[in-house]
């Protein structure tokens, strides 16, 4: 059962890395792979990861189709909304914009970055809080002693700090919740 498991779970794997499975390699419709490839950034290099799986079941991407499909998909990703989008996942912008649009594109991703790292930020300080304020319920009940007391009072500091940290990056978080 066990060997019979580990089969199924090698193919599932391989087939999850393959660009493509067999039905979209013998369907082939090029152009509209290669837009879809074009949308999320994919470099012209990527043709190669199509044909490597199509090769498999003795199919040959249409190269040109793939290019003008990939060519359209692109003027979707090439904008400043998707640039910042994808900064806002936490990525940068993949090399595959003209020279022309880079100083735009570029600025707009790194808006989208830097909102999501500050995003990040604040909820690592939240979660911070959190845990302070889990050791102050659990830890610091019924009747304290001075040094718990003094303990207590300096978690409360640091809650208050990280609050005010938080505040202060809540408003330069706004500098970055749209598009330049």
């Amino acid at each position: 059962m066990f060997m019979k498991t580990l089969a199924v779970s090698s193919l599932v794997f391989v087939a999850a890395c393959a660009s493509l499975n067999e039905e979209a390699c013998r369907t082939g419709d090029w152009g509209t792979i290669g837009y879809n490839d074009g949308v999320r950034g994919r470099a012209e290099s990527y043709i190669n990861e199509h044909r490597e799986a199509c090769g498999e079941y003795g199919i040959a991407p249409n190269t040109a189709v793939w290019l003008r499909g990939r060519i359209e998909g692109l003027k979707q990703y090439c904008t400043p909304d998707n640039a910042y989008s994808v900064g806002r996942r936490g990525s940068e912008l993949n090399n595959v914009c003209s020279t022309a649009q880079l100083s735009e594109l570029r600025l707009a991703n790194f808006f989208g970055l830097r909102y999501y790292e500050i995003a990040r930020e604040i909820n690592a300080l939240e979660d911070e809080i959190s845990e302070i304020e889990l050791i102050l319920l659990t830890n610091f009940t019924g009747d304290l002693t001075l040094e718990q007391i003094q303990l207590q009072n300096f978690y409360l500091s640091q809650i208050i700090d990280l609050q005010k940290s938080i505040r202060e990056l809540d408003f330069e978080l706004t500098k970055y919740a749209a598009l330049p």
